[in-house]
């Protein structure tokens, strides 16, 4: 089995006696995206800055590539490593071309207009020709985001570390810089280890997911595997809207649902689950208003129906879901069906995404606890019904 591209063992940090880093371990694969979450003033930061060598760790120890040495400067065989600020750093004195070729420019000894060769080629290749004599001041956020990956890649990094890359962005171009990153980390082969406030966005782009907390990492896993997670405060940490649109939807909410389940199981025999997939899926690109509006579409058609049924529950922005009795379990899934008809037909008029809403029926007797309804299939046609779990 072949070693972990970034291995972190241990790490330790303090400041003027504060711990920061309290024996961090997580490893890094070669060409994943990896993505550091937490709360604000956790570590996260620090964690990146003592692997780019600008703070010194006080303990355990860091290999990049099997080698201890770390940051930029560790001779000429060694992994090579970039870092992407916040707030992008660039000089504002110093035009984006400049900005760019700066990191060449000052560690190595090719001449000017080698650098400027390499620049140009680099803005051919992320289309930032247009700006190349502009100072930062003149170009947008978003393109100075840009302009800032350029300068990480023109050393031609194996490891680029993102510091909150989509800080100070709206929405509309924080899901251009995750779909930046997915693209150019295939583009360009480099590891990407990011830290990000940005859940769910941040996760359409991640291979896997580390949450930082009282300064240990507490969680590493797929995106997928937070949906199964049983953590209470990983759970609140990553789900924490959910609570805010199930208010808005009208809906029970998650935390509902887990203490109610024990009479859910006593009351009824099946847990419906309304699942919505879309046609056009990119970073961030169903989320919104858009599809809130289509999931209370779907809501309002559900409830409609007379059969004997448990309250709606919010599950998250994809899912809702309700209990009904054996008597109804047969005859509500035609009904259902019926009933998300008219959001689907609302939802493929629209250009931009089209939503489908879909369900599948589960017996509650396999079902100890609802953590399993967050590993569930979607279904591609509405009208389609299982009990997959059944016996």
């Amino acid at each position: 089995m072949s070693r972990p591209f970034l291995e972190i063992k241990g790490v330790k940090k303090a400041f003027n006696g504060r711990t920061v880093l309290d024996g961090i371990d997580l490893d890094v694969e070669r060409g994943s995206i990896t993505t550091i979450m937490g709360k604000s003033g956790i570590g996260k930061s620090v964690l990146l800055k003592c692997i780019a060598g600008i703070h010194r760790h006080d303990g355990g120890e860091i290999l990049l590539d099997g080698q201890h040495c770390i940051g930029p400067n560790c001779g000429k065989n060694s992994t090579r490593l970039s870092y992407l600020f916040q707030q992008n750093a660039l000089f504002d004195s110093m035009s984006a071309a400049d900005n760019v070729a700066l990191p060449i420019v000052e560690t190595s000894r090719i001449s000017r207009r080698e650098a400027r060769r390499r620049v140009d080629r680099l803005f051919e290749q992320l289309e930032l020709g247009d700006v190349a004599g502009k100072f930062p001041a003149e170009i947008s956020g978003g393109m100075q985001k840009r302009v800032a990956l350029a300068r990480a890649l023109i050393t031609e990094p194996q490891l680029i570390l993102f510091d909150e890359p989509t800080t100070g962005l709206d929405p509309q171009r924080k899901n251009s810089v995750f779909t930046m990153i997915a693209e150019y980390r295939r583009r360009f082969d480099f590891t990407a280890l990011m830290v990000c406030h940005d859940i769910p966005e941040a996760l359409f782009v991640s291979d896997r997911v580390a949450w930082i907390d009282g300064g240990r990492i507490r969680f590493v896993g797929a995106p997928t595997d937070l949906e199964v997670a049983t953590d209470s405060e990983l759970l609140e940490f990553v789900h924490h809207r959910n609570g805010l649109l199930s208010d808005v939807a009208g809906q029970r909410g998650r935390s509902a649902l887990f203490a109610e389940w024990p009479a859910l199981r006593r009351s009824f025999d099946e847990f419906v689950v309304v699942t919505c997939t879309t046609e056009r899926r990119r970073p961030g690109s169903e989320l919104g208003l858009r599809r809130f509006a289509s999931y209370q579409a779907a809501v309002a058609g559900v409830s409609r129906l007379q059969r004997a049924r448990s309250e709606i529950y919010f599950l998250d922005e994809r899912h809702f879901g309700f209990a009904v009795g054996a008597d109804s379990a047969g005859s509500v899934h035609e009904q259902i069906a019926a009933c998300l008809q008219p959001a689907n037909d609302a939802a493929a008029s629209d250009a931009a995404a089209h939503y489908v809403w879909s369900a599948r029926s589960y017996p509650l007797a396999r079902l100890p606890d609802p953590a399993a309804l967050w590993n569930l299939v979607d279904l591609p046609s509405p009208a389609t019904f299982a009990t997959p779990l059944s016996a």
